[in-house]
């Protein structure tokens, strides 16, 4: 009897997925920092990214012309993902086209990340473990990087989930 109850135990809890792109940030986190009350997110996903080899979910709040919006990339291994985030690609994606542009290393978030900013938008793209998170912010009325205090306090509750 105890064997079959592990069994089915060890059955159902190796199926866990992990949550959802929308199950990361609260809707009261994602309203608090773009200074309004949002509608309800939009997940999508999971889809390959064509761009890394992994596999995207994302999901956006968005509030009036506000937007956070929330990116997960698994990649099969702790190593692929790393490798698919380094500083070189993270400039050639989020800076593309931007003449004003800054990235920098960002310690004590995950096992790598980075902070990155131009007029318009501004993201933490987290490594931990498999996966990449990155949590983008435009449209605001400020210059986005100053929210960065923020946006980091976002990150760090999306990455403990």
């Amino acid at each position: 009897m105890l064997a079959t109850l592990a069994l089915s135990l060890a059955l159902v809890t190796s199926g866990v997925e992990p949550p959802g792109p929308c199950d990361l940030l609260t809707r009261e986190a994602a309203s608090g920092l773009l200074g309004q009350q949002v509608a309800t997110p939009a997940p999508s996903g999971p889809e390959p990214d064509e761009d890394t080899g992994g596999t995207r979910t994302t999901c956006v709040y968005q509030a009036g012309t506000r937007m956070l919006m929330l990116v997960r990339i698994a990649y099969a291994s702790p190593a692929a993902a790393r490798q698919a985030t380094t500083r070189q690609l993270v400039e050639e994606r989020f800076g593309e086209g931007e003449d004003d542009f800054t990235i920098t290393e960002e310690p004590g978030l995950g096992d790598m990340a980075y902070w990155a900013h131009n007029p318009r938008a501004a993201e933490f793209i987290v490594v931990k473990g498999a996966n990449v998170l990155g949590l983008i912010l435009g449209g605001m009325p400020r210059e986005p990087s100053t929210y960065r205090a923020q946006l980091r306090g976002a990150t760090v509750m999306a990455t403990t989930k």
